[in-house]
């Protein structure tokens, strides 16, 4: 059985754009090389379980140039049999700990705040993130040459099979975590994506990871194993309501006469001068990861909260803001090229409890955000489905450059799911620089 699918490669340092057929034969892929790849297309071969012994994918072992043997995300340099040039990214962190969202949680007396509040801002040094590096486990790995890119990921088990896409177009289906594609120019950018079917504990979900590749230079190795670093990554996690106005009848005695303000938008990337832009939104939580650190300040931490509005017959009938005290910065790490905090969010509107107790649910989410200096944010955890969630991902370089790349964005599903009518969400995207 024979399927084709041509790719454009283009981005490619001014070179002009240069087509390439790829072929699947029962399985397996294969690639017709460029005329100009003069190398073999002989790459890397990824077990997120090995960590002194890389071979390429003709089994032979690769020499070792150079090793920075960081703690959270690893870099080999190297030379594979064929002689051509090798980097390897081995990313790790911590195990999971407890943070599931809870459809009736526990919160304080929310305070009704007449006027606007500010950002709030906090911050960690290295001491506040130190913790034991023994426990961490590889979660992802990439390798390029000047022809290949090979990923590895984590799976549930090795019969577990995940879709991979290379430059937005489907390429093949690949159990056991693992994937290899030949065929590829070198110094070129390319972006494959992984997708992982998952059984949690909420139902049936979904792992995407996204990566953003360059292969390597024909000749020599990278001057720095770093190669695409960055000064700071931050993450900024919105819940906004789409819509301009919804009903409020549920928490005003069934009066149809009362609605709630929405913020009236889609999904939007953050502006330049987040987080302290307007809110357009119910909840903002954000941190960002000083990886030089010349401060002393290595995870600079914000939240806030939008405007609460009800209306009777149009009319504006009571505004304040909710309180942040339930939107929660929990464990904070950092080793290496490595640094990671859980946003642990739990917050009602005001306007629709009695006597300090909320009855209208909450907006509830909880998830790790993983940071890795070469350009990765995942994201791991669970949300309830109301109302539409956001999450974007900031990269500046020591070059000057500053991009905003979407992690995720969730619909919003029904109000009853504040009150944990519609099951939690699993939440588990990676995106990459």
């Amino acid at each position: 059985m024979r399927w084709k699918f041509e790719f454009v490669r283009g981005a490619n340092m001014g070179r002009a754009a240069v087509a390439t057929t790829v072929t699947i034969l029962s399985g397996t892929l294969t690639a017709a090389v460029p005329a100009e790849a003069k190398s073999p297309d002989v790459g890397v071969f990824l077990d997120l379980d090995q960590t002194t012994r890389f071979v390429d994918t003709k089994g032979k072992p690769i020499r070792i140039v150079a090793d920075d043997a960081d703690e959270g995300e690893r870099t080999v340099l190297g030379k594979v049999g064929s002689g051509a040039p090798a980097k390897i990214v081995i990313q790790k962190a911590p195990p999971m700990t407890s943070g599931s969202t809870a459809a009736f949680a526990v919160l304080e007396p929310e305070r009704q705040l007449s006027s606007p509040p500010a950002v709030e801002v906090s911050s960690l040094d290295e001491k506040d993130l130190k913790f034991d590096t023994s426990s961490m486990r590889s979660v992802s790995a990439w390798a390029v040459t000047p022809w290949t890119a090979s990923l590895a990921w984590a799976v549930p088990d090795s019969s577990v099979a995940s879709k991979v896409y290379l430059n937005g177009s489907f390429i093949q289906t690949v159990k056991g975590g693992r994937f290899s594609i030949p065929g590829l120019l070198p110094a070129t950018k390319y972006v494959l994506k992984v997708t992982t079917p998952l059984t949690t504990d909420q139902g049936e979900a979904e792992s995407e990871k996204t990566f953003t590749l360059q292969t390597l230079a024909e000749i020599g190795l990278p001057v720095t194993a770093k190669t695409f670093q960055t000064y700071s990554t931050a993450f900024q996690y919105k819940t906004f309501i789409p819509p301009a106005r919804v009903d409020a009848s549920m928490c005003n005695w069934g009066d149809n006469s009362f609605t709630f303000g929405g913020d009236n938008r889609g999904f939007r990337s953050p502006p330049v001068n987040a987080p302290f832009d307007t809110p357009n939104y119910r909840t903002m939580m954000w941190a960002n990861v000083n990886w030089q650190n010349p401060d002393g300040q290595k995870l600079v931490l914000a939240k806030n909260v939008g405007q609460s509005i009800t209306y009777k017959n149009d009319q504006v009938y009571a505004t304040s803001y909710a309180s942040t005290a339930n939107m929660l910065f929990q464990d904070g790490q950092s080793a290496g090229s490595y640094a990671q905090v859980r946003f642990k969010h739990d917050a009602s509107n005001p306007h629709c409890k009695l006597f300090d107790i909320n009855y209208g649910g909450v907006i509830s989410y909880s998830v790790i955000v993983r940071f890795y200096r070469s350009g990765l944010v995942e994201v791991v955890g669970n949300r309830q489905q109301a109302p539409a969630h956001e999450g974007w991902a900031r990269f500046s370089t020591t070059a000057g450059t500053e991009q905003w790349l979407n992690v995720f964005q969730l619909d919003h599903l029904n109000f009853k799911c504040l009150v944990g009518l519609c099951g939690t969400q699993t939440i588990n995207h990676a995106r990459a620089y």
